[in-house]
């Protein structure tokens, strides 16, 4: 599993100079403190062969504002939506862009995406779930969310994944 990674312009710099893709890049200070990822996985006992899922979970200063993103890839997705060949009945992923405010976090804007059929219709593939708020630069900002699914045939109803949310950025 990876762990938690706080990226850079400066760190993004740096790997291109190192292998040759940049020539040149000036990054200021503010950069610095502008992108925050948090990465998860996990394996689902699904019908036929499990399914396994990798989650980045980004918070990023865009513009006049902030923007969560989660990318969630899968393998061993299905090959049909239809019942009885399908791996879940439910996978909705949520996505919170939330503030850090005397002491917790306040969600400043939410979004659910539902990637069940394309979970089911594709073995190997990926999907972005992000939202954006407009808002100054004030306190601290993060990446959070979780994912509700419901396994195909197991008889267990719905269940939630709550995801680690991303580290807090400027």
């Amino acid at each position: 599993m990876k762990t938690a990674i706080r990226r850079s312009a400066a760190t993004t710099a740096a790997f291109l100079l190192a292998f040759g893709g940049l020539t040149a890049l000036t990054v200021t200070p503010a950069q610095a403190d502008d992108f925050a990822c948090s990465y998860q996985n996990k394996t689902f006992s699904t019908p036929g062969d499990n399914t396994y899922v990798e989650i980045e979970l980004c918070i990023r200063r865009v513009a006049d504002g902030y923007e969560a993103t989660a990318d969630v890839s899968w393998f061993n997705g299905g090959t049909s939506s239809v019942d009885g060949n399908r791996k879940f009945d439910r996978f909705d992923v949520q996505v919170r862009v939330e503030q850090y405010v005397s002491g917790s976090d306040d969600v400043k804007g939410s979004r659910t995406c539902d990637i069940q059929y394309n979970v089911n219709s594709f073995p190997r593939s990926s999907q972005l779930c992000s939202k954006f708020v407009t808002h100054n630069r004030t306190a601290t900002w993060s990446a959070d969310g979780k994912v509700v699914y419901d396994i195909d045939r197991d008889g267990e109803g719905s269940s939630t994944w709550e995801l680690t949310g991303s580290p807090r950025i400027d």
